[in-house]
């Protein structure tokens, strides 16, 4: 028996979908089937430009697929072991009962094809020959799809494919026969190379998870790069009419996602933050495209940057003590799935727990006001962030003792009274440090206002900040000092 791969595993869906469990020759033209045929053959069919449902109404196509050597035993093999263990039965068995279906459906493929031709339509003439059709809904299927493989067989190029299956569509539109199409178009859609021609080549996989999140929405914008006949699937996306073409592209998204090349960049970072902005983009109401699937994808592309050792050196890399906890909390914030959110608070832990945190944040020769600022969005940080609220405070606690420990080892304040000007210059000043959110809230703010209404009580402040000011341009400079002060908590 084959060994089934992680990818193998991740690639077939997780129930067989209706049909996909063959006991019979004509189960292998169910949509199931077809799906795992095109999970499985993905290299064959991408070689050959075609789709699972052009394999299994054409006996040409199975011809080549039997000639291929291991490509159809490989494949073969771990179809059998995956139905197997869903089942619960014999792989071994399941392997022979596949082939001996196999054999015969190819063979009855063989003769149909020999001594019943499939009958030669046109786009035009699709619909008129599908309404003429006879028999049971099955033959009637079963012959408008020959008749269709037939026609596609001419065409060699993705796009053109794709272009000739579009106009049918719409000739089809509201008619019994359009569902073979979108068929067909859907598994047009779960090919790679299909992709690239219609969407345009993607300089990195960001952005085509982009445009596939955005397909899947029904939010996607045609480019200059792209086929005209996307405007046309997009349309059909969105007004509902195209399920199938919906699932393909969900499929195509997870897939994407689990290639291993970089989303974005290289650079952890960059490539931490990529995955976050995806995961957002993914998010359509309270539905993530792809499910489960897609957040296990995620979080682990993740994680290959924000497991211990990644983390260890992307914290090194910041000089500054108080940088690197600025730089937790910002990765914090972007952070996919529980797994790498318990990496990181693995780090808070070690970081905040430090019975040394505030000497080591406020030790360093750098300029107070922006290591202020450093300590002010680490607060903030905090406060916003998924940590729970027992976490949230002690942590919020350290960082406020810090910033007041910096404030009285800097006499932030007391330079400010020394510099030159009056007391109006001087609240303009600190005003503007509360504006660039350079103090905690709690205790540190406290002093910040204690500071400014000493000012303000000056009797030399009003006279020195409206400068001979009068009349509306007074009126002004009041209504503008006196919202600045409130909004701080500070009355004139």
């Amino acid at each position: 028996m084959a060994i089934v791969s992680k990818d193998d595993a991740e690639t077939a869906p997780d129930s067989l979908l209706e049909g996909a469990y063959c006991t019979k020759a004509e189960d292998f033209f169910s949509i199931g089937a077809r799906d795992l045929i095109g999970r499985f053959l993905t290299s064959f069919t991408e070689s050959l430009i075609i789709t699972p449902t052009e394999l299994v109404y054409s006996s040409k196509y199975q011809k080549r697929l039997s000639d291929s050597g291991r490509i159809m035993m490989n494949a073969v093999d771990k179809i059998a072991t995956l139905q197997a263990k869903v089942k619960g039965e014999s792989a071994a068995n399941r392997l022979r009962e596949l082939n001996t279906l196999i054999s015969a459906g190819m063979k009855k493929m063989w003769d149909e094809d020999k001594d019943n031709p499939p009958a030669s339509v046109t786009a035009e003439s699709f619909s008129a020959y599908c309404a003429g059709l006879k028999g049971s809904d099955a033959e009637q299927d079963y012959a408008a799809r020959r008749a269709l493989t037939e026609l596609l067989f001419q065409h060699k190029v993705w796009k053109d494919k794709v272009a000739l299956l579009v106009k049918m569509a719409a000739l089809s539109a509201g008619k019994p026969e359009f569902r073979h199409l979108e068929q067909v178009l859907a598994e047009c859609l779960r090919s790679d190379a299909a992709l690239d021609q219609l969407l345009g080549l993607a300089e990195t996989l960001d952005t085509r998870c982009n445009d596939l999140a955005d397909l899947w929405k029904g939010e996607w914008k045609p480019r200059s790069t792209s086929h005209p006949s996307m405007a046309a699937l997009a349309a059909m996306i969105a007004d509902g009419s195209a399920p199938n073409i919906k699932t393909s592209v969900e499929v195509s998204l997870l897939r994407t996602l689990a290639n291993k090349m970089p989303l974005r960049s290289a650079e952890p970072e960059v490539e931490i933050a990529a995955l976050f902005d995806l995961f957002k983009r993914m998010w359509t109401g309270t539905t993530l495209i792809g499910g489960a699937k897609a957040l296990v994808s995620l979080e682990r592309r993740q994680g290959r940057h924000l497991n211990k050792e990644s983390m260890t050196d992307l914290l090194r890399e910041r000089k500054v003590v108080a940088d690197r906890y600025a730089f937790l909390m910002q990765i914090s914030a972007v952070a996919v799935g529980q797994g790498n959110r318990a990496t990181i608070k693995s780090f808070m832990d070690h970081y905040f727990g430090d019975k040394d945190f505030i000497p080591r944040v406020v030790a360093g020769q750098e300029p107070p006001v922006p290591k202020l600022q450093t300590l002010s969005a680490i607060h903030r940080a905090i406060r916003t962030s998924w940590l729970g609220d027992g976490d949230k405070a002690a942590f919020m606690a350290k960082v406020e003792a810090a910033q007041a420990q910096l404030l009285r080892n800097s006499r932030l304040f007391e330079q400010i009274d020394q510099k030159g000007g009056g007391p109006a210059q001087k609240v303009l000043t600190i005003l503007d440090l509360c504006r660039k959110n350079t103090f905690t809230d709690g205790a540190n703010m406290d002093i910040v206002r204690q500071a400014l209404t000493a000012y303000l009580r000056d009797p030399a402040f009003l006279p020195d900040y409206l400068g001979g000011a009068s009349g509306e341009d007074k009126e002004r400079k009041m209504m503008l000092l006196t919202k600045t002060l409130g909004s701080i908590g500070v009355s004139v």
